[in-house]
C-alpha cells in the first residue's frame, strides 16, 4: 500500500532489442529512489490487459502525488481516452520523454500534439534537426547522458601477462546491399538523390556526424526543395542515416575478424567469418552485457552518426574502468583526447589499430582507461542525468500545469 504522504514518479516501460530501454527504465528507477524521497512506479505498456486497471489503482494511491512521467523513445506519449484526449494531458501530469534516434526514423514521436509531453534528446544533433526542420510545438530539451555504473563500482583493470584481455564489441550487423537491392524500387528521382547523398556523405564530410547536409547537397541538385517538405526530408534523412550505420558496421566487423575480439550481435551471417580470430556470437541482454562490461578489458562502440556527443557503450565503459574504444567525432575529441591513440575514425585511423595498441600494451591501455573513468564519475554521472530529468520536469509541470501569474490567473493554452 503507498504512502499516503509520499510523492511518486511514474516510469512507462515498453519493449526494445535486448531489453536495453528496459536497463535504461531500472537505472532511472534505481537513481530516483537512491537520490530522492520519490516512489518509483513501473507501468508495463505491454499488458494491455492489466494497463488501465494498474494506472487507475497509481493514480487511486497516489492522487495529485505524482510528480512526473518519464519514458525512452516515445513510449506511451500517445495514450489517449476513450474521447481521443490525450492521458497526460487531462490528468495534468508533466509526460517526458528521451529521444534516442534520429528523428527521421519515427518522425510522428517527435511532433506530438499536447503540451504536457516534453521532447529530451540525448544529443545536440538531434535537437538541431528538431529546431531547425520539426519545429513542433511544445516543449524540447538537451539532457547530456553520463558514466552509468548500474550501482556498481568502477575498478582499476589490472591485465595479466600472456593472458588476451577481453575485448567486446557489441554490434548486430546488417549487409548494406539489402538496403541498395531495395532503392532499386524506389523511383529514379529518389534513386539519385539517395546515392548522391551517399556519395557526398562518405566523400565531402568527416563520416562522423549527421547526415542533414549530404541530404540536402544532394537533393538541391536534384532540384529537389526539402528544407520544408519535412517527410520527404525525414524519408531521406533516415534512409540515409541507417545505410551510413549499416555501412560503417560492415566495415567495423571486417576489419575486427583478424583480432580476438568477442562480437555479439544477430545479422551477421552475411560476412565470412571461415578463419576469423573473432568470435563471432549470438547477441545477448543488455543485462547480460553490462556484466561482460564490468568484467571485461576493453569495449569498441560506434557512435550514431552525430558530432555533439557518444553512444551510450562508452558510457558504461566509463562507469566501469573499462577501455572505450570509440569512433571520434568533435566531442570525442574534445573531451576524451588521452583516450583518442585508442579511438578510431572512418577515414585515417583504423579500428585495427587502436585495438592493436591496446593489446601491445595492455597495462598503458589500463591506466588510461582509470584515468578517463575517474575523470568522469566525477564530471558527469548518470545520477547526474537523473538529476536533470528531474529538474526539467520540474520546470516543465511548473509552467505547462501550475504556473500562475501575479494576479493569479493560470495560463492557458490554444488547442
Amino acid at each position: 500500500m503507498a504512502n499516503s504522504e509520499r510523492f511518486a514518479v511514474l516510469i512507462l516501460q515498453g519493449t526494445a532489442d535486448y531489453d536495453s530501454i528496459g536497463a535504461f527504465d531500472r537505472e532511472v528507477a534505481r537513481i530516483i529512489r537512491a537520490m530522492t524521497d520519490f516512489d518509483v512506479l513501473m507501468l508495463d505498456l505491454n499488458d494491455h490487459d492489466n494497463l488501465n486497471p494498474r494506472l487507475k489503482k497509481m493514480l487511486d494511491d497516489y492522487p495529485n502525488r505524482i510528480v512526473a512521467v518519464f519514458s525512452f523513445s516515445g513510449f506511451g506519449i500517445e495514450l489517449v481516452d476513450a474521447n481521443k484526449t490525450n492521458i497526460w494531458q487531462k490528468l495534468g501530469l508533466p509526460m517526458l520523454t528521451f529521444l534516442l534516434d534520429h528523428p527521421g526514423y519515427i518522425l510522428a514521436r517527435h511532433k506530438t500534439a499536447t503540451p504536457a509531453v516534453m521532447r529530451i534528446y540525448p544529443n545536440r544533433d538531434f535537437l538541431g534537426f528538431h529546431r531547425d526542420y520539426i519545429r513542433a510545438p511544445y516543449r524540447t530539451s538537451f539532457c547530456a547522458w553520463g558514466a552509468m555504473s548500474f550501482g556498481r563500482q568502477p575498478y582499476p583493470r589490472e591485465p595479466k601477462p600472456g593472458e588476451t584481455p577481453l575485448i567486446i564489441l557489441p554490434k548486430s550487423g546488417a549487409n548494406p546491399a539489402e538496403l541498395e537491392a531495395k532503392w532499386k524500387l524506389l523511383p529514379d528521382i529518389m534513386q539519385r538523390v539517395i546515392r548522391d547523398a551517399v556519395d557526398y556523405y562518405w566523400g565531402e564530410t568527416p563520416r562522423s556526424g549527421p547526415v542533414n547536409t549530404s541530404v540536402l547537397a544532394a537533393a538541391d541538385a536534384a532540384g529537389l526543395e526539402l528544407r520544408n517538405d519535412l517527410p520527404l526530408f525525414s524519408f531521406f534523412a533516415a534512409e540515409l542515416d541507417f545505410y551510413i550505420r549499416r555501412r560503417k558496421t560492415d566495415l567495423m566487423l571486417r576489419a575486427l575478424l583478424p583480432l580476438p575480439v568477442k562480437i555479439y550481435g544477430k545479422g551477421l551471417e552475411y560476412i565470412d567469418c571461415a578463419n576469423a580470430r573473432a568470435q563471432v556470437l549470438p547477441p545477448i541482454q543488455f543485462d547480460e552485457l553490462i556484466n561482460l562490461i564490468f568484467k571485461g578489458f576493453a569495449v569498441i562502440s560506434m557512435n550514431p552518426n552525430i558530432d555533439h556527443e557518444c553512444h551510450d557503450r562508452p558510457y558504461i565503459a566509463l562507469g566501469s574502468g573499462a577501455l572505450p574504444i570509440s569512433d571520434i567525432n568533435p566531442w570525442w575529441a574534445e573531451n576524451f583526447p588521452d583516450l583518442l591513440p585508442y579511438s578510431y575514425d572512418f577515414r585515417d585511423r583504423s579500428i585495427v589499430g587502436a585495438v592493436e595498441l591496446a593489446l601491445a600494451d595492455p597495462v598503458k591501455a589500463a591506466s588510461v582507461a582509470w584515468q578517463a573513468s575517474q575523470r568522469q564519475c566525477r564530471t558527469r554521472t548518470f545520477e547526474h542525468t537523473v538529476t536533470d530529468m528531474l529538474a526539467l520536469a520540474a520546470m516543465h509541470s511548473y509552467f505547462t500545469f501550475r504556473f500562475k501569474t501575479p494576479n493569479g490567473a493560470y495560463i492557458k493554452y490554444a488547442e
